[in-house]
This record gives structure tokens, C-alpha cells and sequence, in this order.
């Protein structure tokens, strides 16, 4: 990960240049999720929390009083995995399709040959941003429980603070008083995957890939937002 240095008095004094003298600044992360559309080639997130038509529970998005400055970016396969119990089903993040699953996945792969583009009331900071950087195969994938071969269950090693997520460099400020564009090209477009996993207790676990999720952290600056 190639990590930005990012100045909390330099930012501070900006805002305050600019008459936004009750800003608040805090370490922060955003969380936009996109379902996968096999029909399409583009994926677009919705950035604020006003939008919520399409807000899923686990989203956390921009209020539009507050500013948001990217500082780095992840992009992840999304989606869920449980022993068909609801009660056991889990969200689940992961830099990479995991084909050693099922070659399902092998559908969701082409996401990591897309490109991001970021933009703010259309003007286009970010462009051909290349998603293979935020690709990344753990040493430990999953492996299931064979008795007869004395094999033990394992799982992706993955460390969310590094795995998957890259810097911003020079940055970009999101504001809930703009219009926000974040959007993925892709070659083709992804499709939905299942796969199982047996753990070690002998039991059949599924995983889903369904939706595709961007994971922004960042200093977000309550109450920065200008409206004109």
C-alpha cells in the first residue's frame, strides 16, 4: 500500500481560508456497496446518505453537511457467507475471487481489469485508476476439511488495514453539498458466484459473491459542506 501522508494542520488552515472556521476533522471510512448487474458494464455508487433508494444496511455513506477526504481506497468483492442458517449468514469482503472455491468465481474475476473514475460536480479528478493494484491472492485461501487426506480447514489471511486498499495521492475531498461520481469501467460485465467451503467441523458452508464494494477511509469534516 502506498500510504499518502496527509497533514491535519495544513487541511485544518485550509478550511478555514476558506470561512469554514467550525469544521471538524476526524479520522473516518466510507463504505458503498453496488449490487452486480450482469447486463452491465458499469458500476456506479451512490456517495450520500440522502440517496437512499438503493442504501443497504451495512453502507456507511456522507452526510450532506459534511466533506470527505480520500485519502485511501479499497475495492473488494462483496457479498455473504453461512451454513444456510440465517441467523449464522455473514458479510463478506474479499480482495480477490476465490476460485479455489468453485471456478463459479472465476465470473467475478474481471472486476481487478476494470478502471475507477472519481469526479465532483463533473469535473473529473481521478481517471484510468486500475483496480489489479487492489488485487490481492492471500498466502492462505480457503481449503476445506478432507478427513480421508488429513487436511485442515483454512481461511484467506487477509488484513483489512493493508490487503486490497492503495493511497490517494494527491487526494480528493467528496462534499454532501456536490454532485459525486464514482463509477467502474469493466471489459465485461461480472456475474453473480457461489461456491461452498467445508469447515473443519464437517460442516458445508456457502459463500456468495453478489455486489461489489468501495472502501474509502479518510478525515471526514463535519458541517464543511458549502451549499451555493
Amino acid at each position: 500500500m502506498n500510504k499518502p501522508r496527509i497533514d491535519f494542520n495544513i487541511i485544518k488552515k485550509a478550511y478555514k481560508e476558506r470561512g469554514v472556521n467550525n469544521v471538524r476533522l476526524t479520522q473516518s471510512s466510507l463504505l458503498l456497496i453496488q449490487e452486480i448487474n450482469p447486463n452491465s458494464t458499469s458500476i456506479n455508487f451512490d456517495v450520500l446518505d440522502s440517496q437512499v433508494q438503493n442504501l443497504l444496511p451495512q453502507e456507511i455513506r456522507l452526510n450532506i453537511n459534511d466533506e470527505f477526504i480520500v485519502s485511501e481506497v479499497g475495492v473488494y468483492l462483496y457479498g455473504n457467507i453461512g451454513s444456510g442458517d440465517p441467523v449464522s449468514e455473514q458479510p463478506i469482503m474479499l480482495p480477490y475471487a476465490p476460485y479455489e472455491t468453485d471456478a463459479n468465481f472465476l465470473s467475478v474475476a474481471p472486476l481487478y481489469d476494470g478502471q475507477m473514475k472519481i469526479g465532483v460536480n463533473n469535473i473529473i479528478y481521478v481517471e484510468k485508476w486500475d483496480l489489479r493494484k487492489h488485487c490481492l491472492v492471500p498466502r492462505t485461501q480457503y481449503d476445506s476439511f478432507d478427513a480421508g487426506l488429513t487436511v485442515a480447514a483454512s481461511q484467506p489471511s487477509i488484513n483489512y488495514q493493508n490487503d486490497g486498499m492503495f493511497g490517494t495521492d494527491p487526494m480528493v475531498t467528496l462534499s454532501g453539498a456536490k454532485k459525486n461520481e464514482i463509477s467502474i469501467s469493466l471489459p465485461q460485465a461480472l456475474k453473480v458466484a457461489t461456491g461452498t467451503w467445508i469447515t473443519g467441523g464437517d460442516t458445508t458452508v456457502t459463500i456468495t459473491i453478489d455486489k461489489v464494494a468501495l472502501f474509502l477511509r479518510g478525515l471526514n469534516a463535519q458541517n464543511a459542506a458549502k451549499f451555493q
